[in-house]
């Protein structure tokens, strides 16, 4: 699971950040933990006590320590952790280099702007090597996570639906319990979705969305039971969050 930090000393700046952010991880299909901070001095403590951020979204000109020395600790204590600013002020060009962040947001934050960084930033950075990994008939698999389509359990067998670029549906079998598949996928970066209690979605593979059902990329429509609607709607909601603030 992805650890994603957004740091803004302004309450309707940070609220309006954290709901673009979140509606493009939902779209992109990943697996987020959110934390959100109004000043360095907050961010800092979070990654004492529980550990590194993958991504980091920090304000400029904040109260206390500003975040180009919030970004100074935490690049070094981690030369991974990817740091975009997002402020109005761009007079600080040459301290933020020295941080080496990844980019630099202008405010107001356009979604569609960030949504490319962003996919940048996975297709070059945090590129999900996640794979599920299982056995059957003596044979060990290990399939890529972004693959995979979804999981259908009956009774003790699972079966894995799965995508490869020109080439046609790939399917395989393996023993076991779907929810324990989906305990497996909670820490993983890429996002699936329970849609019945024997079908586990993988988001990126949802092309349409209504209130009792989904529309898969191969024009598959699965109804969704009652005991999952509401968090296929909250997810749902997640991606659309953004939209408000354009």
């Amino acid at each position: 699971m992805l650890r994603v930090a957004i740091c803004e000393d302004v309450l309707s700046e940070l609220q309006k950040q954290t709901q673009i952010i979140q509606s493009i991880m939902a779209r992109l299909s990943k697996n987020v933990k959110f934390f959100c901070f109004r000043s360095g001095e907050e961010l800092l403590m979070e990654t004492d006590t529980t550990g590194n951020m993958d991504i980091v979204f920090l304000d400029v000109e904040m109260l206390g320590i500003s975040g180009i020395e919030t970004a100074r600790i935490l690049r070094e204590r981690d030369s991974r952790v990817i740091l975009i600013f997002v402020s109005c002020h761009n007079q600080y060009c040459k301290e933020m280099i020295e941080v080496q962040p990844y980019a630099f947001i202008d405010k107001p934050v356009s979604e569609e702007k960030l949504e490319k960084i962003l996919k940048r930033v996975f297709e070059t950075h945090l590129n999900s090597d996640d794979s599920y990994c299982f056995s059957y008939n003596k044979r060990q698999y290990n399939i890529p996570l972004n693959q995979i389509r979804f999981f259908q359990s009956d009774k003790r067998i699972v079966q894995i639906n799965a995508v490869q670029l020109d080439m046609p549906e790939l399917e395989y079998l393996f023993y076991g319990k779907l929810e324990e598949v989906e305990r497996n996928l909670r820490k993983a970066n890429v996002k699936f979705l329970r849609i019945r209690k024997s079908l586990l979605v993988n988001t990126r593979f949802i092309k349409e969305y209504s209130a009792d059902r989904v529309v898969l990329d191969n024009g598959r429509e699965v109804e969704i039971s009652k005991n999952y609607r509401n968090h296929v709607r909250q997810h749902y909601i997640s991606m659309l969050k953004g939209r408000r603030w354009e």
